[in-house]
């Protein structure tokens, strides 16, 4: 799995680079080819992706080996489909096109086009027979340790990218922005009728709101404040044998599966706190303190866990309506919380959306062992 991410991340920042290098010779100025903040173009990566499964197939002799128009057949019909599909769901999602081939013979409604897929088709060649080799040749050489660690960044990486992209292209950003303008407009007038007074503990206190700072003790009071709630919303989870299961296996680094989820409901309820999303604060806690609840050891070597990444959010979600009786919007919460691995699963809600950073950066925190000197209970 591991390799499949890194080599996803090499193609589609190499597509970027192609697309880019292109547009910008094409249209004689500098012309960003990709959809998200960071330097890939992800319909390279699912493109390449599709090649890589293939190319392991033949290599480990469940295919026989291709002539190359079997690839350059198989190169334009992949592209069609996948130019034809990706462009159709941003313009469903974003009411935009990032590319139109309108004015090329042989398309699509401009989605795709003959002239392009058949250079797709010759680039698959390319891919098939030069590019995936090297790639593989060279994840391979890396250590295994080190490939946890590049895919785990990799992941953190794309799913912050996404979330982002998507916020700015949705009303999610006008409604941040909203909050964000009621909130200083009310700091001012606080700040107006204070400095209205000029005795010296009105300006001492003006001094504390203006930068938002509070004493060391008014932080400490602050802390044990947060983690005395926090503690209050989990107890009665360590109550329950099923939830005391996920403590006998070991998730990322050297911490329980139980410890991971204590550790992303305390950085989902900081997120929540800190950030005033107000998402509902007892379906967030509960949802992240039973979004691994899938009871089993993924590092068995079993051929079942090949695909735990992909496989665990449903196996946890189905132990926790069973045992916990969850609502929907808790199902669709940990179900998604491996997007964008689970590239359909798309968080829907502010819970969602919380629980799926918030486990990124614990996976991360905890495989590099730095748990404590970051933030986490564990």
């Amino acid at each position: 799995m591991n390799r499949y991410i890194v080599a996803f991340f090499l193609f589609s920042f190499l597509g970027w680079v192609w697309e880019s290098i292109y547009c910008t010779i094409r249209e004689q100025k500098w012309a960003n080819r990709g959809f998200l903040y960071s330097p890939i173009c992800p319909i390279y990566g699912f493109g390449s992706i599709v090649g890589l499964f293939i190319y392991d197939l033949i290599k480990a002799g469940h295919l026989s080996n291709m002539e190359w128009w079997m690839v350059f057949i198989i190169g334009f019909a992949v592209s069609m489909i996948l130019e034809c599909f990706t462009s159709w769901v941003l313009e469903k999602l974003f009411k935009a096109r990032w590319w139109d081939y309108s004015d090329i013979p042989l398309n699509i409604n401009g989605r795709t086009s003959v002239p392009t897929s058949i250079a797709f088709g010759f680039g698959a060649i390319l891919l098939m027979r030069v590019l995936i080799p090297l790639v593989d040749s060279g994840i391979n050489s890396l250590p295994e340790p080190l490939l946890d660690v590049l895919a785990l960044i990799i992941v953190s990486i794309i799913s912050v990218d996404t979330t982002l992209t998507i916020s700015s292209l949705t009303d999610f950003q006008n409604y941040v922005a909203s909050l964000d303008e009621e909130f200083q407009n009310h700091m001012s007038n606080i700040v107006d009728r204070i400095y209205s007074n000029k005795n010296s503990f009105y300006n001492k206190a003006i001094q504390r709101i203006a930068v938002f700072k509070l004493s060391g003790r008014k932080n400490r009071i602050a802390k044990q404040l947060r983690e005395k709630q926090f503690l209050e919303l989990i107890k009665d989870y360590y109550k329950s044998d099923v939830i005391r299961q996920m403590d006998e296996y070991i998730q990322h680094g050297t911490t329980t599966t139980l410890e991971h989820c204590e550790n992303v409901a305390w950085i989902s309820y900081l997120i929540n706190k800190k950030l005033h999303l107000n998402a509902d604060e007892k379906e967030l806690i509960e949802a992240a303190m039973l979004h691994d609840l899938y009871l089993y050891d993924w590092h068995d070597g079993a051929p079942a866990r090949r695909t735990h990444g992909f496989d665990h959010p449903d196996i946890a979600c189905s132990n926790a309506v069973k045992y916990f009786g969850i609502s929907e919007k808790q199902q669709e919460v940990i179900r998604s919380h491996m997007w964008p691995l689970n590239i359909t699963r798309i968080p829907k809600s502010r819970e969602a959306l919380i629980i799926c950073l918030a486990d990124k950066y614990c996976a991360l925190i905890e495989t590099i062992r730095l748990n404590k000197r970051f933030g986490l209970r564990h």
